[in-house]
């Protein structure tokens, strides 16, 4: 009995599955012509090979260990 319930189980998702690839289909999208303004930015990373950013050092604890601070939550029952 459980191997035919599972049988049957693989048996629907099968139809299920190769019923719904057939009416999937994809409509092209248009681009909003105001954003073709952001087509010509180019980033630069050229700040990355500059010895004064590869020089620069990591100071305090990493990684960072939260400790209690800032004021109690005012919205607490006293």
């Amino acid at each position: 009995m459980l191997g035919f319930i599972i049988f049957l189980g693989f048996a629907m998702g099968y139809l299920y599955y190769s019923q719904v690839s057939e009416t999937l289909t994809v409509e092209p999208i248009e681009i909003d012509p105001s954003l073709q303004v952001f087509s010509d930015i180019i980033a630069d990373f050229s700040i990355l090979d500059d010895e004064r950013y590869k020089s620069l050092e990591i100071f305090g604890e990493i990684p960072v260990n939260p400790s209690i601070t800032g004021r109690r939550n005012i919205f607490d029952p006293i």
